[in-house]
């Protein structure tokens, strides 16, 4: 459930926006509908969809009846109905009736064409893709390869004084390793040993594995630092020079998170038909989070990323990277 709503948008029943629209005057509006909404719907995508539309109101299931929606259809000037395949559908009557200033699209073609992420369902026991993802192709893998070798090495010549300079703030504040090893799951789920900066204490993880978070208290000052403005990354530059990563793609999780994951969210093993990358398609468009439920919705963005790689989301997603090294957005 969203705990914290965006202006105009409604979590509701069906009577208060009955009394509503009926005592309205403006009326005239482009209206989303949208039911079953608290699995795959996030803050970020309602402020995104307030961009088209001038109300969402998000219908609990008691409301999925053609009278209740008839009722809707007559008092606004557009609406667009997202609803699950094979659940409620209204009427053909209503449909034929209304069908100028009516639209039904499935959450699958909704997620895609208007929030940029492929839909996952709920549960592991559910498929939401008709077959599995082809990865890409060898005209596309080459064209990554050049730019990885490209931008990496350029990025690894000018980024030296920093690592001279992270080298003496980590042993000057956390004496001990520059770096921390650790070995991640990869393309075609083969292993490889991600190094990074280390930005947290030597036994930070004395009791076991443990997801990072946002303002993790296991990190040191300089540390915290340079999660914020990604600084910790620059060594994996090296993975990706030596092929294992690639500057874009999804994050490499470990092992004991990726067994979790394939087990509990359909399709994770999806983006492992591609190189992890250093940045991704998730990172930008989600805020930093780890668990099940944060796995999920970073896979719906990795996938969109997959089935639809084009230069331009490439070049997207690099910019916004930077902008967020910038203004310091990192975790």
């Amino acid at each position: 459930m969203l705990s914290v709503l965006p202006p105009l948008v409604e979590s509701v029943s069906i009577n208060p926006v009955i009394h509503q629209i009926r005592s309205s005057r403006n009326l005239n509006s482009k209206v989303l509908l949208i039911t079953d909404y608290d699995y795959f719907l996030t803050k970020r995508d309602l402020r995104r969809l307030l961009l088209s539309f001038q109300r969402i109101i998000l219908v609990p299931a008691q409301m999925k009846t053609n009278q209740n929606l008839e009722t809707l259809v007559k008092h606004f000037e557009y609406i667009h109905l997202v609803t699950r395949p094979g659940s409620w559908q209204p009427s053909k009557a209503l449909l034929i009736q209304k069908s100028s200033k009516f639209h039904i699209s499935t959450i699958s073609d909704f997620c895609e064409q208007m929030l940029g992420k492929v839909y996952i369902a709920e549960s592991a026991t559910h498929r939401s893709l008709a077959g599995t993802l082809p990865g890409f192709s060898p005209s596309i893998r080459l064209f990554k390869k050049g730019v990885d070798a490209i931008f990496s090495l350029g990025l690894l010549l000018a980024s030296c004084p920093f690592w001279l300079w992270s080298a003496f703030k980590i042993n000057q504040q956390s004496p001990g390793s520059v770096f921390y090893r650790q070995v991640r799951v990869g393309w075609k789920e083969r292993e490889f040993t991600c190094v990074k900066f280390r930005s947290m204490r030597l036994d930070a993880e004395a009791s076991g594995a443990t997801f990072s978070s946002k303002r993790d208290p296991r990190t040191f000052a300089f540390g915290a630092f340079m999660r914020k403005i990604r600084l910790d990354e620059l060594p994996q530059l090296l993975s990706v020079l030596k092929g294992e990563m690639s500057l874009i793609g999804p994050r490499p999780e470990r092992r004991v998170f990726t067994e979790v994951f394939e087990e509990q969210i359909p399709h994770y093993r999806e983006r492992h038909r591609i190189k992890p990358g250093i940045t991704g398609y998730a990172q930008i468009c989600y805020p930093y989070g780890a668990g099940l439920k944060d796995a999920r919705h970073k896979l719906m963005y990795d996938l969109y990323y997959i089935k639809h790689w084009s230069v331009r989301l490439e070049a997207y997603i690099f910019f916004r990277t930077i902008v967020t090294v910038f203004t310091k957005q990192g975790c």
